[in-house]
């Protein structure tokens, strides 16, 4: 099958939804992203509390102890030796400040001696007294400060006989420890989500490179292959199912081309038989009718000529038979002619379609006239025969349907093709042809294709119908 000398290129229309090897790598990114920070919750979480729980275990150990310590220090009025104490204790992790406190929230003694004789309220453990203050039972919680510090507040009360209630307050700094949890669960969160990103941009080169570009490529094999470009499916390499479906489709069109083929010969054999059968009857008319009535012929012409001296009355009657015997005669050499061309086959088509010019010119009074500038050679006998009934189909349709006033038929070789032009001045084609054309068009469409070529349908610079056929110049 011919392949069109410009193809022109189309643009790809963008989808909704995108295609599968877009879609699928970018659900499986999204769905891995959102796992990875419900993981980053959910390890923060753990971690924090993990951080928490130990906190509180070691505020738990050492308030017991320093409950005691600051008990037996103020039952002996020991405060200046309870801050010493204290002091002692700020080698504890995450130990922010410790102070001993009396009921009404003034610091006896503390950690660091800055803080002593202030307020409670003055100072870190000012949460701690405000807890402190509203219960009288041991305290123990977490806590965020005004300048966003983490904390773990511990309030444990110290009872001494004959003085009023005392409070140990403890605050341990976790700064440091959610800022580490933070960042161990950052850190986790861009490892996972590289490796969920690379992993899937190695199943989008998968799908894309590996499915996609094969299948489409497949696609547009199959695409040129139905509009006629191609006479077979190009084969995708591989071993998977793409290469399957490949196979599936190249064992189709063959047996679409082998079917294809059979048709076509078998559409030849018909036509061949056909035109054998034509050349027979239009020989047998010419040769055997024919004969018989130019004898028939000759003897009322001889019969006139006997009937003219001796019965005059008669010889017009035998003069009315002659001329219609010579006008059935004429008729009947013009149907033998149409049906076997004596010129093709003796002179060949160029002599064959000037003798159909001529007889349409003298046969319905409209103008047809047969160009040829340069002489065809070498042209088989079928395809002679093709082009010809072709030129005559076509002629015909003119003088039919297009009322036209001049019909010109063109033959000429022309860039490795020999090209047959019919064109006529008349009404051109319906502004809503037919699908497929008549009968007559796909009969010349047909014939066309078993040689090989095209027919193009349109219209000539000057308007009306223009029907150009184009076959390989081959012998």
């Amino acid at each position: 099958m011919p392949a069109d000398a410009g193809e022109k290129k189309t643009t790809t229309a963008v989808t909704f939804p995108p295609p599968l090897r877009f879609l699928i790598p970018a659900l499986l990114l999204l769905l891995g992203m959102l796992a990875t920070w419900l993981d980053y919750e959910l390890d923060l979480a753990n971690d924090l509390a993990r951080n928490f729980s130990d906190v509180t275990t070691q505020a738990e150990a050492t308030g017991t102890r320093l409950t005691q310590l600051s008990r037996q220090h103020l039952v002996l009025g020991e405060i200046k030796a309870l801050s010493e104490s204290l002091t002692d204790w700020t080698h504890e992790p995450w130990l922010r400040m410790a102070a001993v406190v009396d009921e009404k929230g003034l610091v006896l003694a503390s950690s660091s001696a800055q803080w002593e004789g202030l307020s409670a309220t003055e100072t870190p453990a000012a949460t701690a007294w405000q807890r402190a203050s509203q219960s009288p039972g041991k305290i123990m919680e977490s806590a965020t400060l005004n300048d966003g510090d983490f904390i773990v507040l511990a309030a444990f009360p110290i009872e001494i006989p004959s003085q009023t209630r005392h409070w140990l307050l403890l605050v341990y700094d976790r700064a440091n420890a959610v800022l580490h949890a933070h960042q161990d669960a950052r850190q986790r969160v861009e490892w996972s989500a590289s490796v969920i990103a690379i992993l899937c941009l190695g199943l989008w080169a998968i799908l894309h490179f590996g499915v996609a570009t094969r299948l489409e490529r497949l696609a547009r094999s199959v695409r040129e292959f139905g509009e006629g470009r191609s006479i077979s499916i190009d084969p995708v390499k591989g071993g998977d199912e793409v290469y399957e479906l490949s196979q599936a489709f190249r064992k189709m069109t063959q047996q679409l081309a082998d079917r294809e083929q059979e048709r076509t010969v078998l559409e030849r054999a018909v036509i061949d038989s056909a035109e054998n059968e034509r050349r027979r009857i239009g020989h047998e008319l010419h040769d055997g009718i024919g004969q018989q009535l130019t004898a028939v012929l000759m003897a009322i012409n001889g019969l006139h000529d006997e009937l003219q001296a001796k019965a005059p009355a008669f010889a017009e009657h035998a003069q009315h038979a002659s001329q219609s015997l010579r006008e059935a005669l004429a008729e009947m050499r013009g149907l033998s002619h149409g049906l076997a061309p004596v010129p093709l086959w003796e002179q060949g088509l160029e002599h064959a379609l000037q003798a159909l010019a001529d007889i349409t010119t003298r046969s319905s009074g409209v103008r047809c006239v047969f160009e040829c500038p340069d002489h065809i050679l070498e042209i088989s006998e079928a395809t002679a025969c093709n082009l010809y009934r072709i030129a005559q189909e076509a002629v015909n349709n003119a003088l039919k349907h297009a009322d036209a006033g001049e019909i010109r038929i063109g033959l000429e070789s022309r860039d490795g093709f020999i090209v047959l032009e019919i064109d006529d001045d008349g009404c051109g084609l319906p502004e809503t042809p037919s699908k497929g054309g008549g009968i007559g068009f796909r009969i010349m469409q047909h014939r066309t294709e078993m040689m090989g070529g095209r027919m193009e349908r349109g219209a000539p610079p000057a308007g009306g119908t223009r029907i150009a056929v184009h076959i390989p110049n081959t012998p």
